[in-house]
């Protein structure tokens, strides 16, 4: 019963702070929506501005993520790293583990983050950006565009 309750006592000061991140994230989720502008929404309000220029197509097309890949081997080579540092700079864990044991972990570790680096660079072709599609998409809907100029009496 006692330890229970030193147990509560030691943790409320993480309850307190959790709470309080709560109710910030909830007052300024509140200020934001009371504080914006409510305008009404039009077709001239939710269009694509592109310098003065009438948009051709859609705003949201299919882009590939050729940089994805890049990114992810970044933090998976940085975790590795940032995990070998603090492997090597642990003295709590060299002093109650066998040299076997941390070696092992090490191993394990090593061959996870090798599946995910063979992982991403499998993946490299087929996120090539080589922008085929997106030249088509531009060339069929300028070609629309045109017609409905023609047809409208315009140039």
């Amino acid at each position: 019963m006692i330890q229970t309750t030193r147990l509560f006592l030691d943790f409320f000061p993480v309850v307190v702070w959790a709470l309080l991140a709560i109710i910030l994230v909830i007052v300024m989720l509140l200020a934001s929506w009371v504080l914006r502008p409510h305008v009404l929404q039009n077709s001239e309000k939710t269009s694509t501005y592109e310098c003065g220029e009438v948009p051709v197509g859609p705003s949201r097309i299919s882009y590939p993520y050729n940089y994805f890949v890049y990114t992810v081997l970044f933090v998976v080579v940085d975790v590795m790293g940032a995990f070998l540092w603090l492997l090597s700079s642990s003295t709590i864990l060299w002093a109650d583990a066998t040299k076997y044991e941390v070696v092992w972990q090490v191993i394990v570790f090593i061959f996870i983050i090798m599946g995910g680096i063979g992982f991403s660079l499998k993946m490299i072709p087929h996120t090539f950006l080589d922008g085929r599609e997106t030249v088509e998409l531009y060339r069929k809907m300028k070609a629309e565009r045109e017609q409905e100029q023609l047809a409208a009496g315009g140039r």
